[in-house]
């Protein structure tokens, strides 16, 4: 019963990974390699050229047999045999060299010129990938998991490079080698090309086939890359907690299953690409035993000379060869194809709303200095099925302390996600000093508004980088003067290094109180009219916790300020504190309101106030 749900699940999962509009996506590649043009057409032309002194070449070999035979044939003993040799085959043998080092020196032109195009190529899609990251909403980056946005940016994009660099300049090549041959053979023998068109014929019915079919599965195996990259970062990311919880066999087993899915699809493309190159090979060889026999009954009937059915002989391999090659390229281009769309389809997700068209020197630090936040009519939800928002109006002063708290889900990061229009809402409006903040460019609107989270994100780079991260322009006397506001100089200055310490985003070097006095002194340094602290304690010892507690009252002094808190000892002193529970507030006021109602903030106050003693 489970193989039978595992087999449809399965089946559903590769026909959905089933390339949607292949034409659709060759044509935007063959727009974006419109702005190298020039580079192209004279890849074009030099491969035409190497075609047609390819096309030469046999020619050249019948002409030196023919000129054998009539030397022969005219044997004159007064002639020594090495000057009669020498006259028959001296003009197609020279011939012969200055071909091979033209083509030579061609080949070197028409592969750099072409690896510049791929990486050109994949330059653009990686500079439009980047700009495209930046500009996504986060409800894309919830919806979908790291690893797999990461498997489009590496291997799908590189799958695209490497067949643009290698396969083009052979598709090309072949397809010109095929069409001089071709026209050379009918110019020798009508008849005998007649044959070899037949195997042509077949082997272009067999590769459009096996092409459609290399397609559907190179596209489920790229799908099957990403689902395990996403599967190997979180491993990565969660290696502690796995190790914590006992799940190490339990994951290897999900990893195990995930890579040996990935291995079943790449090796089933693998096999449809590899399988299309002796089929074909197969294919010519048979149409040149075919030839050979009849062209040698033509010979000995007197109805073709030895040296045009050498010559037609060696087209018939040499049309072989890039019949075989060309197919071969075109499976190697549904691995490209695949990959390419899922490039596009990344670079096809909706972006951001834009930012309304107005001149940004109105909006500055002045603009919305006093930090004044309504919410009127807000709707919300992160889905367009479920409203987790329904109708809040909120009204919160200049310089008030708004603590937020509430069960987990209940919509309390919510409200700080729209406040900085993380999100869209799907009604009513969110304004700042009387301004709504769609009106708002974003920049200007988030270097107002400082931020203070539970994850404490740092990046590779000094501590003093990291403190001006939100202000790279401050000076080194600003950066200490933030890092003791926020009570951090001292634990920095005993490094060894101080704040010219290199630390990295998941760094050991430092204690995850003193990473939180980081972030703090950062957000300090940006000097906010708002300030946002999200569960900014939570993962503390107490001892910490009060050293966080004296830097965020310096942080929130004079500031609207947004807490959410998880220790509802650490936000008595509030201005007002909002009780949400399932996107409603189901209660507002001061701690000592709140208690003497008696509701659901004092059930949660005395609960936690039981479990400490």
């Amino acid at each position: 019963m489970n193989k039978d749900k595992n087999k449809k699940k399965h089946t559903k999962a590769f026909s959905e990974d089933i390339p949607k509009n292949t034409k659709k996506t060759i044509k935007r590649l063959m727009k974006r390699l419109k702005t190298q043009n020039k580079k192209l057409i004279i890849v074009g032309i030099l491969v035409l050229l190497s075609s047609v002194f390819y096309a030469v070449i046999p020619l050249m070999v019948g002409l030196a047999i023919n000129n054998l035979v009539y030397a022969i044939s005219n044997f004159d003993k007064s002639v020594s045999v090495v000057s009669i040799v020498t006259k028959a085959l001296s003009m197609p043998v020279l011939t012969l060299v200055i071909i091979s080092m033209v083509n030579s020196f061609l080949s070197y032109i028409q592969q750099y010129i072409v690896s510049s195009v791929g990486e050109n190529l994949t330059l653009s899609l990686r500079k439009d990938i980047s700009k495209k990251i930046n500009k996504l909403p986060l409800k894309y980056f919830d919806s979908h998991k790291k690893g797999d946005v990461m498997s489009r940016v590496t291997n799908d994009l590189e799958k695209v490079s490497l067949v643009m660099q290698v396969g083009f300049m052979q598709f090309i090549s072949s397809c010109f080698t095929i069409i001089l041959t071709i026209i050379s053979m009918i110019i020798l023998n009508l008849k005998l090309s007649l044959i070899i068109f037949i195997f042509i014929g077949i082997s272009a019915i067999a590769t459009n086939y096996v092409s459609s079919l290399s397609q559907r599965y190179y596209a489920y195996n790229f799908h099957a890359m990403g689902q395990l990259s996403g599967k190997i970062e979180e491993v990565y990311s969660g290696n502690r907690i796995i190790k914590i919880f006992n799940q190490q066999e339990d994951i290897i087993q999900e990893v195990t299953e995930l890579n040996k899915k990935q291995f079943e699809a790449n090796r089933k493309a693998q096999f449809v690409d590899f399988a299309i190159y002796p089929t074909i090979r197969l294919l010519s060889q048979l149409g040149f035993v075919a030839t050979a026999i009849i062209g040698g009954i033509m010979t000995l009937n007197g109805h073709i000379s030895l040296g045009a059915i050498q010559a037609f002989l060696q087209y018939v391999n040499q049309v072989s060869e890039p019949v075989t090659q060309a197919s071969y390229v075109i499976m190697s281009l549904q691995s490209a194809i695949a990959g390419a769309e899922r490039v596009f389809e990344l670079l096809d997700e909706e972006e951001e709303i834009a930012d309304i068209k107005i001149n940004e020197s109105l909006f500055n630090e002045h603009t919305i200095s006093k930090g004044k936040v309504d919410f009127k009519n807000v709707k919300f939800g992160y889905t367009d099925e479920k409203t987790l928002i329904k109708n809040l109006n909120l009204e919160v002063k200049p310089n008030e302390i708004v603590a937020i708290v509430g069960p987990t889900g209940g919509g309390k990061t919510t409200l700080i996600n729209l406040i900085m229009r993380f999100y869209e809402l799907n009604g009513g409006y969110i304004s700042i000093d009387g301004i709504n903040i769609n009106e708002i460019p974003r920049n200007t609107l988030r270097r107002q508004i400082g931020m203070v989270l539970q994850d404490t994100w740092l990046f590779e780079g000094t501590i003093a980088e990291n403190i001006a991260y939100g202000n790279r322009d401050a000076t080194r006397e600003e950066i200490i003067a933030a890092a003791k506001a926020a009570c951090c100089d001292h634990f920095i200055r005993t490094l060894e290094h101080g704040y010219d310490t290199v630390i990295s985003g998941e760094t050991s070097n430092i204690s995850q109180g003193q990473m939180q006095l980081l972030t703090i002194a950062r957000a300090m340094l940006t000097n906010p009219t708002i300030m946002i602290l999200d569960e900014a304690t939570s993962s503390v010892d107490t001892r910490t916790e009060v050293e966080i507690q004296k830097a965020l009252s310096r942080l929130m002094k004079d500031k609207t300020s947004f807490v959410i808190a998880h220790r509802l000892s650490t936000i008595q002193n509030a201005d007002m504190i909002l009780v949400v529970k399932d996107g409603d507030i189901v209660e507002r006021g001061s701690h000592d309101n709140l208690i003497e109602q008696n509701g659901f903030y004092a059930s949660l106050y005395y609960s936690q106030f039981e479990v400490a003693n």
